[in-house]
């Protein structure tokens, strides 16, 4: 079996949803998302973003809106698509206020109330 090295619970979504990247300097570019956490976030594009980078994040949970500065920490090709990990830079209220939301949504999902 193996260990679950996570601090915080992921949220997964059955299909992705929409978020936005930007690079420092650079214009946002539309993303799809696979799975959320309070640490970080995992999606893919086909655009190739250097490991290392700095981005803005941003994305809609239960409709409220999220902007995350976070730093690219892994990536792995897939077809024609990359997929990258990010590692979130948050405050403390922030986290609070994602984590709050990443619980509702994940017990909407499971009683089967909220659609991705």
């Amino acid at each position: 079996m193996s260990e679950n090295r996570r601090e915080f619970f992921r949220v997964i979504f059955h299909e992705s949803v929409n978020g936005k990247i930007a690079r420092l300097g650079e214009a946002q570019l539309s993303v799809e998302v696979d799975n959320i956490s309070v640490n970080g976030m995992r999606f893919t594009s086909p655009v190739n973003i250097p490991m290392g980078e700095r981005v803005v994040c941003s994305f809609d949970i239960l409709e409220k809106s999220f902007l995350i500065e976070g730093t690219i920490v892994r990536k792995s090709t897939r077809n024609d698509r990359v997929e990258y990990g990010i590692g979130f830079q948050i405050d403390q209220e922030t986290s609070s206020e994602l984590f709050k939301h990443l619980n509702y949504y994940q017990i909407r999902q499971r009683k089967g109330t909220y659609a991705d």
